[in-house]
């Protein structure tokens, strides 16, 4: 079942590619994303820029996240045809995650296309990486659909990570730039205006002068995207009782988890932020993050915040996944496993500026504010007009 559905999705893409190369390529930006049903992050802002600085160059957004099911699987067909169709007639394309539409086609000449990736560093593995993992390709798959193929010009936060990018990708080092810098980033370099974004984030949801924010952002659990789940969850009651008087816990699941989280009894001190559309505005208003195996440590670790790191299942999931580095040495902060550990380390976070300070610099090479420009001006504009 599962080889015919791929058989079906390879032949709508190439339909609708087919379809399209049979019309003039048009001198356009095309913004796509399959993990959410909205742009955000890397591609939010370069739609942002391009429509503030270059309103005259016609831009096209796909953002349609799979849904289960018989409708699911028929709806998703028809847009992979539609994206099939339109990525034939666009000059210049932009992911930021596993796109399938680009792996199944021959790009047209003229076409350049850029993966802008959805987090910064090398944490945990994927694409190539984990063929031989639970959560990766097999090789039956790998042989119809060459992942991560096609793509001309990689960002990387870091040279330094590049050559795991480069087996994850599967492409030569040389297709990979720290230089210009990642655009999520630049926020964190806007002094004038992270104040603000963390008051918003304070008065949207109702948090009291003083107390202090706690950002809970875990990864999903799964052997595959469409199987995510949220386990091994921190006992958020224990935390309350610990914390509860002069903090607040914002919980961030995956956007990957499908099913709400049950807070009832906790309304004063838990807010599920799951829906929140942008995750970097709730990094500016955390005094702490608490995460797990989320890549959000290497935008955090810009504003020199304290991390707490709970891993209780940490032996698990490297099988399942595996990392880059070594994760009890490597991350920026201390790593607990049981609740009441957790809520000992954030009443007394580790205040090791330094450590964090370290852990940025090593995982950007560029971080100054100005990305977003320079890959506009750089790359986009560029493409667009050749």
């Amino acid at each position: 079942m599962r080889s015919l559905r791929v058989a079906l999705r390879i032949a709508s893409v190439r339909l609708g590619f087919a379809l399209g190369r049979r019309r003039q390529q048009r001198h356009r930006v095309l913004l796509a994303t399959s993990h959410l049903d909205h742009l955000s992050g890397n591609l939010a802002l370069l739609r942002d820029d391009l429509a503030r600085r270059h309103p005259e160059i016609e831009r096209l957004e796909i953002a349609h996240r799979p849904r289960g099911g018989i409708l699911g699987r028929l709806g998703a067909l028809v847009e992979e045809g539609r994206a099939g169709y339109r990525l034939a007639r666009s000059r210049m394309i932009v992911v930021d995650d596993y796109y399938f539409p680009i792996y199944v086609i021959r790009p047209r000449p003229g076409t350049t296309i850029m993966q802008v990736w959805h987090a910064c560093g090398a944490f945990k593995q994927f694409g190539y990486s984990v063929r031989d993992k639970t959560f990766g390709a097999d090789d039956a798959l790998l042989r119809r659909v060459p992942i991560h193929a096609n793509y001309d010009i990689c960002l990387v936060s870091s040279l330094a990570v590049a050559p795991h990018y480069a087996e994850a990708f599967d492409l030569p080092q040389e297709r990979f730039r720290s230089d210009l810098g990642i655009p999520r980033t630049d926020v964190f370099r806007d002094e004038g205006r992270m104040p603000a974004v963390a008051a918003e984030v304070r008065a949207r949801y109702a948090i009291p002068p003083g107390k202090r924010i706690i950002l809970y952002a875990p990864t999903f659990r799964g052997d595959s995207v469409g199987a995510a789940r949220a386990d091994g969850l921190a006992d958020f009651a224990v935390l309350r009782e610990a914390l509860g008087a002069d903090h607040v816990l914002l919980v961030r699941l995956h956007p990957f988890i499908r099913r709400g989280l049950d807070l009832s009894g906790l309304a004063d001190f838990a807010i599920d932020v799951t829906a929140h559309p942008e995750i970097n505005e709730l990094l500016l208003a955390a005094d702490v993050l608490v995460t797990d195996y989320s890549s959000v440590i290497f935008e955090y670790a810009l504003l020199g915040r304290p991390m707490v790191f709970f891993a209780p299942d940490l032996d698990a999931y490297e099988r399942e996944r595996g990392f880059y580095f070594d994760y009890r040495s490597g991350v920026p902060g201390p790593v607990v496993e049981t609740s009441a550990a957790l809520a000992a380390a954030l009443r007394w976070p580790a205040d090791d500026v330094a450590r964090v300070v370290a852990f940025a610099r090593r995982s950007f090479d560029v971080a100054d504010g100005g990305a977003t420009r320079r890959v506009v001006d750089q790359i986009i504009l560029p493409a667009v007009d050749g």
